[in-house]
């Protein structure tokens, strides 16, 4: 298989359908493209969004948001980093999240966090190999309101990664 020509750049609002529908593969929020276009429209910072292309096509994106705290200083928090499942593991998450770490250096953080689905070790092996290491463990708790089961993408597969 040949090596894809891996372009990142910035989101840009006609990213806006593809990104959805990214989030909207792995069953996270911010799935519908108006919501992510109002927030290239309001919110958003569009400098936040790292989109990996290849040949013209949107296959994989994270974000970026730069904080601050009062005993670290600036640090960069990486959210909603997803690359197409007919893609991984051609070097397109390597190339976002090298990006994201050049970002982060140059606007002066000291370290960069995520979170991770406990229930996705290929994701945890992928980040330790980047140096990433375990800091804290949170718990996602949800609480049906409809009477329904409401599991996430990787609770409802949890029996596949065992």
């Amino acid at each position: 298989m040949a090596t894809p020509t891996i372009t990142i750049r910035p989101g840009r609002l006609e990213d806006a359908s593809a990104e959805a529908a990214l989030n909207r593969d792995v069953d996270w929020c911010w799935d519908e493209a108006q919501i992510i276009a109002e927030y290239h429209d309001d919110a958003y910072e569009p400098s936040s969004v790292l989109i990996a292309d290849v040949d013209g096509r949107v296959v994989g994106k994270l974000e970026l948001f730069i904080g601050a705290k009062a005993v670290h200083g600036r640090f960069g928090l990486i959210r909603r980093f997803v690359v197409h499942r007919d893609v991984r593991g051609q070097g397109i998450g390597r190339a976002l999240l090298d990006a994201a770490t050049e970002s982060a250096r140059e606007q002066g953080c000291s370290f960069i966090e995520l979170s991770v689905d406990v229930m996705n070790p290929s994701a945890h092996a992928f980040y330790q190999r980047d140096g990433f290491h375990e800091d804290r463990i949170e718990v996602m708790m949800r609480k049906s309101l409809d009477g329904k089961s409401h599991a996430s993408f990787y609770a409802a597969q949890k029996d596949e990664w065992r």
